[in-house]
């Protein structure tokens, strides 16, 4: 009865986290708000937590685990999808700057509020609290805990589609299609490498490192 019990908190924590999620990605993207993105990190993270605190997770089973890290990282597959992922970042930055020019960058910095490589430790720093935060919201919450009560491929679209929609900023639409579009892909791969691991801090390293080299490319290409 109590195994039950605990089974019927989990799930609805975790729906009402989806739902929260769900409906603060939409207020944000129509509205800008910043409490709608406060809102998105809040209820992703802590259902997360509060999730793992019920069932008492213990880390082999963890969507957050570093010291699963290295052996997570040596499965099968996992380092070809996360250079496969490199390597679709740097044919998207190339393919943008030929079809768009300086106007993509001009798009994308408009909706990103990041210290400039003049800083660069504190640039790393806050991509380094950033991307983790999304890692454990919308891979680890959203994909991980939801896989548990859904299929993953739904999950991981409708995930996908948040992901995207979290991070639109109004602008001329063939780019907005173009920027969204290379997100909602990010985000499908994300997860295909959540789904392989288990461990959020695996997709942390291509998401990571996209937005990195972004940074990095994007004085080279469009300066």
């Amino acid at each position: 009865m109590a195994h039950s019990s605990k089974k019927d908190r989990v799930k609805m924590i975790t729906l009402i986290g989806m739902a929260a999620m769900i409906i603060a990605v939409a207020v944000k993207a129509a509205t800008s708000s910043v409490i709608a993105a406060a809102a998105i990190h809040i209820a992703g993270l802590a259902c997360f937590f509060i999730v793992e605190g019920i069932e008492k997770t213990p880390d082999s089973e963890s969507g957050l685990s570093f010291k699963r890290f290295f052996s997570d990282l040596k499965k099968p597959g996992v380092i070809p999808l996360i250079l496969l992922m490199l390597i679709l970042t740097l044919a998207e930055m190339l393919m943008s700057k030929a079809v768009f020019g300086s106007a993509y960058i001009d798009h994308v910095l408009g909706r990103i509020d990041v210290p400039g490589l003049d800083q660069l430790p504190l640039l790393l720093f806050s991509q380094t609290v950033s991307v983790l935060g999304e890692e454990i919201e919308f891979r680890a919450f959203f994909v991980g805990k939801g896989m548990k009560h859904f299929s993953f491929w739904p999950i991981a679209i409708v995930g996908a589609v948040l992901f995207a929609a979290a991070h639109y900023t109004a602008g001329a639409a063939g780019i907005v299609a173009w920027d969204l579009g290379a997100i909602f892909i990010d985000a499908i791969l994300f997860a295909i490498l959540y789904r392989k691991t288990g461990n959020c801090l695996i997709s942390f390293i291509p998401h990571f490192l996209n937005n990195m080299i972004g940074f990095f490319l994007v004085p080279i290409l469009f300066g």
